[in-house]
């Protein structure tokens, strides 16, 4: 090989063993400076290539080196012609796509939770925000030139490819992945094109995307209209699958994923800027906002009550990740965390000691309605004066009568004439008016009452304490069944062990490095969107995802197949201890939930019979008024 030197110092360089190997050039490493690497281009570079890679050099500043493999230094031949660079040598990282996908960093990362996600982005963020400070443009953002540590720090790669300084003296970034690039530079020819840091900030908040909403892409859903819509076309034409306009973009985000919400409002927000229309003309939330933004988000996260090892925003009601394992059965953290042998071993009968010992409220006391009651006195009056004027009116006629019989030449019949006249007029009879007000008056009375017996019945009936304890009964009664439901799990573990074998073989295959036909970037990332990651998530009956039709279908399932065969069935393995270790991270969960219900139960219940006590006594002069007035309503309405 040519003897390579140093072009600042003239210092030849040895070169180690080979690295790394791309399409542009070899990677190897410098026996002499072990903290750093060479470069060497396959093809001899281009003057602009030349010049760029000079001022890089030129520009190199240790800010820049913490965060990227920036060109510290030349290497000419002897012809002094340029043949690659020297940048700091990057070890113990992962590449960023192995932390965002669930399955993945079963490997990779396998002690992660979602804080540790959440501090990957805010680092990431920080990285783009160091670039910009410095006048450059990432400009071919993708998840293939962020590297993590980890410790969660990243670094950046591949820089030689970033467009470096500002204005007509810019050397341009001329390459980009149209899944990760801004939907306004979709269509343009990317050569000499100069970005801006807005354009980055687009590819910034699809990182962030995947990261915090677990390997989905942002653009990756049901396309409700008619035709195709793969993730490029979705960018270009800005249809944000998880936004609010996503009616309105025709997109409907894939099955077994958490809403925008999820992350607070101020991360939501932050989406939704970058990736709507109005973000083309610029305006795209900075990196700086996003670095404020994360560090938010990892302060206002609390530990899931069922799994320690979930972590999520204080504000919401529930955990999210719980929800979603439960839905997809893809456990999202945790995988690797070291979990005590489930014993069952809660003292249950002493915790339903101090349950039982809680006095109650005593039983219900007898309600007005239950009693025996009298007429009111008003209603009585009333009555009274009803059956009075019938009797004078009765009286009248009588006389009347007796009036005409004495005078047999009928001189008195007038008499008798009138007295019907005057008892017709005194009979008693309601007006219409009266009736329908004393109507409304008793419907009145019986909302009023029905409304004051629903309130007793939710606030001082004992069935409400009542049901607290039979809910307390149901939790201890699950506890004590958790042994025997451990046993179930195992056999029926012991009756899988083929069919996981298998899982875990095929799991080994990502669908991202395989090489099947018609499945390139764009539909991989679909795939992931949508939970398919490795063989194993290829199921025989195919998949029904948009934009895989039966030719698509045909070629995962073949690809599948041909790993499928290569697979043999050990019946003389044992059940996979990381089953069982789930098994038990399930049912120490469950136990945890449990016998944290029964420890708050006594405090619950003389709480609760307190609170109850008390409504009875607030309640029952309410329910005195009310059947009062009920009765008072009712014997009026039949005085009329």
């Amino acid at each position: 090989m040519t003897k390579l030197r140093l072009a600042r110092s003239g210092v030849t360089v040895v070169l180690g063993q080979e690295i790394g190997r791309g399409g542009e050039g070899v990677i190897f490493a410098l026996p002499e400076s072990p903290d750093r690497v060479a470069k060497l281009y396959l093809k001899e570079l281009e003057p602009k290539k030349v010049q760029k890679l000079t001022m890089m050099v030129g520009t190199s500043t240790p800010t820049l080196l913490k965060i990227a493999a920036w060109p510290i230094d030349l290497l000419i031949d002897a012809y002094q012609k340029l043949r690659g660079f020297v940048m700091p040598r990057i070890a113990a990282r992962r590449d960023i796509h192995e932390l965002y996908s669930p399955k993945s960093r079963v490997d990779a990362f396998p002690q992660t939770d979602f804080r540790f996600l959440v501090h990957v982005g805010t680092n990431i963020a920080r990285a783009f925000a160091r670039v910009h400070e410095h006048g450059h443009v990432i400009g071919d953002v993708n998840h293939g030139n962020l590297l993590v540590g980890p410790d969660g720090t990243v670094m950046l790669i591949d820089c030689d490819s970033f467009q470096v300084g500002q204005g007509a003296t810019a050397f341009s970034c001329d390459v980009g992945v149209p899944l990760f690039t801004a939907p306004e530079l979709h269509g343009k020819p990317l050569r000499g094109l100069i970005r801006t840091p807005n354009h980055d900030m687009f590819g910034l908040a699809v990182l962030l995307f995947h990261l915090v909403y677990m390997g989905r892409h942002p653009f990756a859903g049901r396309f409700l209209g008619h035709g195709d819509m793969p993730i490029e076309k979705a960018v270009a034409e800005n249809r944000f699958a998880y936004g609010p306009d996503r009616q309105a973009n025709q997109m409907e985000r894939p099955p077994g994923t958490i809403p925008l919400d999820t992350m607070g409002r101020t991360i939501s927000d932050l989406f939704i800027r970058t990736f709507e229309r109005a973000g083309n003309h610029g305006g795209r939330p900075k990196a700086e906002k996003w670095i404020d933004a994360l560090v938010q988000l990892e302060n206002s996260l609390r530990v899931c009550s069922s799994a320690k090892w979930h972590h999520y925003l204080q504000s919401l009601p529930a955990c999210p990740w719980c929800s979603v394992e439960k839905k997809t059965g893809v456990r999202l953290f945790g995988q690797r965390v070291i979990v005590n042998r489930f014993t069952g071993t809660v003292d249950i009968d002493a915790l339903w000691e101090t349950i039982v010992v809680v006095p109650g409220p005593g039983p219900d006391p007898t309600l007005p309605s239950e009693r025996p009651g009298q007429l009111t006195a008003v209603s009585s009056v009333r009555k009274i004066a009803y059956v009075f004027r019938k009797l004078i009116g009765c009286a009248i006629v009588l006389l009347g009568i007796a009036a005409c019989n004495a005078d047999p030449k009928g001189g008195s019949g007038w008499w008798g004439l009138a007295a019907l006249i005057i008892a017709y007029a005194i009979w008693p009879r309601a007006s219409s008016e009266e009736r329908l007000q004393a109507e409304r008056v008793l419907t009145t009375a019986k909302n009023e009452w029905e409304d004051a017996i629903a309130r007793w019945k939710r606030e001082a009936s004992q069935s409400v304490f009542r049901g607290k304890l039979d809910d307390l009964e149901k939790a201890k009664r699950q506890l004590v069944d958790l042994p025997r439901k451990r046993q179930q799990g195992i056999a029926k573990l012991e009756g899988k062990r083929h069919g996981r074998q298998l899982d875990r073989y095929l799991d080994r295959f990502r669908i991202d490095r395989g090489d099947i036909p018609g499945i390139g970037p764009s539909r991989t990332a679909m795939l992931a969107s949508y939970g398919i990651e490795t063989a194993a998530d290829i199921k025989r009956g195919g998949i029904d995802i948009p934009g895989f039709g039966r030719k698509l279908n045909s070629e995962l399932l073949k690809w599948r197949k041909g790993h499928e065969q290569n697979f043999r069935f050990n019946p003389n393995e044992p059940v996979n201890q990381a089953d069982i270790d789930e098994l038990d991270r399930e049912l120490d969960a469950e136990q945890v939930g449990l016998s944290s219900i029964l420890r708050q139960g006594p405090e619950q219940l003389r709480w609760l019979s307190s609170d109850i006590s008390a409504a009875r006594a607030r309640l029952m002069p309410v329910l005195e008024r009310c059947w009062h007035q009920l009765q008072l309503a009712e014997a009026s309405l039949k005085a009329l």
